[in-house]
């Protein structure tokens, strides 16, 4: 694991905090769609924003049809700039409001092929939610954002390194 060891680990966000922060969040984008729909399409990036994804929309307070892409780029801590397409959504989103639920944005590949490929089925409208926001890494924007963070790599609460840690309650980072 490169340099980087479990006893190194450093909390960034407790469970609490990251509940809380997604508790305010879900009130967020409540009160924005509260006069434009009663029914959203959420779909998650998994893997990574799997527990993100849950927690969001237990707090939603409308009717949320679920849905999800798998797809990745990254190898260990870095991306390989290829994005590889694992599943796709299996449902119309035409005419649709649409959020797209995402861990990280970090260098916004990932997220940029996605939403290119999700205008092309052309949503009334398509935002993006995202648990964590790396301050500087990229362009792209997310909608509703939970937390803003340094150029750290981050793991736990369904972020991972090589599929290790997701299960973790909590965000930390490795101290090298």
């Amino acid at each position: 694991m490169e340099n980087y060891s479990i006893k190194n680990l450093k909390i960034l966000h407790t469970s609490d905090q990251i509940k809380n922060r997604i508790k305010e969040m879900a009130a967020s984008i409540n009160e924005y769609y509260k006069d434009k729909t009663d029914r959203l399409i959420a779909i998650c990036v998994l893997k990574g924003a799997v527990h993100f994804y849950s927690e969001l929309l237990l707090n939603l307070d409308m009717d949320v049809v679920y849905c999800f892409v798998h797809v990745s780029s990254y190898s260990g801590t870095k991306s390989t700039g290829k994005v590889k397409v694992n599943y796709w959504i299996d449902r119309p989103i035409t005419n649709e409001y649409v959020l797209v639920v995402e861990d990280i944005l970090d260098t916004g590949k990932t997220l940029s092929y996605i939403l290119k490929y999700l205008n092309k089925y052309s949503p009334q409208e398509l935002k993006v939610a995202a648990l964590y926001h790396k301050i500087g890494k990229s362009d792209l924007k997310a909608d509703f954002v939970g937390f803003e963070i340094d150029d750290k790599f981050i793991i736990g609460y369904g972020l991972d390194y090589d599929e290790k840690y997701r299960n973790f309650p909590y965000v930390g980072y490795f101290e090298k």
